[in-house]
């Protein structure tokens, strides 16, 4: 998936970086340069729930779209309760994606003036 989305995102004309966890997102040296996560909740280690708590007790929360392949009721809800500005069940559509992507975006950029 996260070769198919940074395709994806960079054909829009952003910029993105990938990372295969949580963790290494986390040990990633300009972490902090970053405006928006699109996050997969499903991830080796820490969760994307987890990785989101993380940062918001670290007040580092940014604005995230959250990916899952369990598209049940409650993570949904969950996803909510975290204040995604978004969530995508899998297989999501493209252009909505990139729509809650340039909402998250915004809403970096208005949380940043």
């Amino acid at each position: 998936m996260r070769g198919s989305l940074e395709r994806l995102l960079r054909s829009a004309g952003l910029t993105t970086q990938t990372f295969a966890s949580a963790e290494d997102y986390l040990n990633a040296s300009n972490y902090d340069e970053f405006t928006c996560i699109i996050l997969d909740i499903s991830l080796p280690g820490m969760s994307g729930f987890d990785l989101d708590r993380l940062l918001a007790a670290e007040e580092r929360r940014l604005p995230i779209v959250f990916v899952s392949a369990n598209d049940e009721p409650e993570v949904r809800q969950e996803a909510v309760q975290a204040g995604a500005v978004a969530f995508f069940g899998k297989p999501y559509e493209d252009n909505s994606l990139l729509n809650a992507v340039h909402t998250a975006l915004k809403l970096a950029e208005i949380k940043n003036q």
